[in-house]
């Protein structure tokens, strides 16, 4: 599923794993979360070594794509659920889920049940519940899927000022590029298991490393025509479009609309 895949992922950024589906990129995520065993290689979170580290000791908040919230709790004992277990006081508990509920912009629905809530509040409970622990790593896989093209676009730019309040090291996965180039500092594109390119989103989409990363991003996308290099002139068919210092050869010229 993830082929030598060697990432480094700077601290307190958000970073895209983008690729079309099948490509590894939740495996990759729940590889860093301790769901899924690496066949070999480590994983670090700073100087430590937590490839055999369980994943409720890793220090990670996880926000998956259907949210996963407990339908009988309120949305108050959602967001307090992973702190039972911490042996914390009562009202320091109280205080990190106001907290966080405050933080998500969901602190007047404490009392309901997931069932009395709309898709993007449902999302932001995932999101609250996950950050209450304060965990090193956040982690999101295909936050946005879910919900209709207004509130994806509400909530990713809620998604980028929670980060940026919280400078928590963030990685989510999507298949939409132009989420990803919307809110990431960094995007990781990748293709059957293997890293294609690494870079801010302009420089990705400005200059693509490979073909299928020029296909990839852009809406619309990018037109391919086969070309030639002749003499120091670059050709589309017979047309010369313009002087071109290289060895004569095959190519292809790709062009943004």
């Amino acid at each position: 599923a993830v082929d030598n895949l060697n990432i480094n992922i700077p601290s307190g950024r958000l970073v895209g794993l983008l690729g079309p589906s099948g490509c590894g990129k939740s495996t990759t995520l729940y590889m860093i979360a301790g769901l899924h065993e690496p066949t070999s290689g480590q994983i670090f979170f700073g100087d430590e070594d937590v490839t055999s580290l369980p994943a409720e000791r890793r220090g990670i908040g996880l926000v998956f794509q259907n949210y996963a919230l407990y339908p009988h709790m309120t949305v108050k004992q959602n967001i307090m659920f992973p702190l039972q277990s911490q042996k914390m006081a009562k009202k320091e508990m109280m205080d990190r889920v106001v907290e966080a509920a405050k933080l998500v912009q969901i602190d007047e629905l404490l009392e309901r049940k997931p069932s009395e809530l709309s898709g993007g509040q449902q999302q932001r409970v995932a999101i609250a519940r996950a950050l209450v622990k304060s965990p090193n790593v956040l982690l999101l896989d295909e936050p946005l899927s879910n919900l209709d093209a207004r509130l994806r676009l509400q909530t990713r730019e809620e998604i980028r000022r929670i980060q940026r309040d919280t400078k928590v090291t963030t990685i989510f996965v999507t298949h939409d590029q132009e989420e990803a180039m919307s809110i990431s500092d960094l995007i990781v594109v990748m293709k059957k298991g293997v890293v294609q390119q690494i870079d801010e989103p302009q420089k990705v989409y400005d200059q693509p490393v490979n073909l299928f990363v020029a296909k990839f991003l852009g809406t619309p996308p990018i037109n391919v025509f086969t070309g030639k290099i002749e003499n120091g002139s670059l050709y589309i068919g017979e047309e010369c479009v313009s002087a071109y210092d290289a060895p004569d050869q095959e190519v292809y010229v790709a062009i943004r609309p």
